[in-house]
């Protein structure tokens, strides 16, 4: 029995130190870059990869915060927004776009003097932004209950002219969306109603509509074309649900970090990277289409739900909020493959 005890304990040490060694081998902590005078929660924010810049939704503050990713610091805050969430940079036109939800603007900000060169109305709840880099349109996500309405909105810019071209609804708040790079199909997250709502991308017509059961609040998501297979961030329950992304059909659902508000997926590693305000980032490694497995869980922070993944550079931003203990951060992960 002695023996079988000692066998259980060398198993037992030996898995937590492997358990540990892959958390500490997923994602290294690089940089942390700090958020002066950034109070509450920092919603969606975008990379400007060319230009080394991040530019942030500090929601609670009503602006939208400039860092210098080089120097690691932040060098601007813009303010005149209502309830910043939706950023979105554009390097073709140098454009970036900011939608916020308290009065559905959508700011149109030239990229080098960061000056607002339009702006467009759309319904309350103006929230996260699409982007589709072959008609070159934005997709931006509203309505719904934070409009005082039943139907949510899904409203389409031009980039170039900065022009609505389309006007599409859904049966709730339209939120995220994501492109095929190859295929004619945009997918669109319905939140409240647990669906996705597809669209032929040329002529922005409803080709389908899958509503996921058993599930509350898919809002983030991400994307394998090359194994059909699409990607949503849950909140209740917290997971990762893998779609088939030509049927609708589940194939696979990963339990993930709960509050969840960030999915990323690294096609150079098969990895997907979540984020949620439980504190963590959960890698999810992909064994092949129908299989996933989570090999790290790592601390970010509280309410620390938003992150970027920018797979130029192979690293994930993570926004970490304002804490008792310390000011908010950006935080820098490098991966390892």
């Amino acid at each position: 029995m002695k023996i079988h005890r000692h066998a259980g304990v060398a198993l037992a040490l030996l898995l937590s130190f492997s358990v540990a060694s892959a958390e500490r081998a997923a994602l290294n902590l690089v940089q942390t870059i700090p958020l002066p005078e950034v109070d509450g929660r920092i919603d969606h924010f975008s990379i400007d990869v060319k230009g080394r810049r991040a530019f942030l939704a500090a929601l609670a503050k009503n602006t939208i915060e400039v860092v210098d990713l080089r120097a690691g610091r932040v060098v601007r805050t813009l303010a005149g927004f209502a309830k910043p969430q939706g950023v979105l940079f554009v390097p073709e036109f140098n454009k970036l776009f900011i939608a916020s939800g308290a009065d559905g603007s959508v700011k149109t900000l030239d990229g080098t003097t960061l000056a607002v060169i339009q702006t467009a109305g759309v319904s309350l709840g103006a929230d996260a932004i699409g982007y589709d880099p072959r008609s070159k349109e934005i997709y931006v996500g509203s309505g719904g209950g934070d409009a005082n309405k039943k139907q949510g909105d899904l409203s389409v810019f031009n980039v170039a002219s900065g022009t609505q071209v389309a006007a599409l609804t859904t049966d709730a708040h339209a939120g995220g969306s994501i492109v095929e790079s190859h295929g004619e199909r945009i997918f669109v997250l319905v939140p409240e109603e647990g669906q996705v709502v597809v669209l032929d991308r040329r002529t922005r017509a409803k080709v389908d509509k899958w509503a996921i059961p058993g599930i509350q609040k898919n809002v983030a998501i991400g994307l394998d074309e090359k194994s059909h297979r699409l990607f949503l961030g849950v909140r209740s329950p917290a997971s990762i649900v893998v779609l088939d992304s030509a049927s609708g059909a589940v194939v696979a659902s990963v339990p993930t970090v709960a509050m969840l508000d960030g999915l990323s997926f690294d096609s150079s590693t098969r990895r997907i990277y979540t984020s949620g305000g439980e504190g963590f980032v959960d890698v999810t490694q992909q064994i092949d289409a129908d299989h996933y497995e989570r090999i790290a869980r790592i601390p970010t922070g509280p309410i620390a739900r938003t992150s970027v993944f920018v797979p130029e550079w192979s690293r994930l931003y993570v926004a970490v909020p304002r804490d008792k203990e310390r000011g908010a951060e950006l935080r820098v992960f490098e991966v390892v493959p």
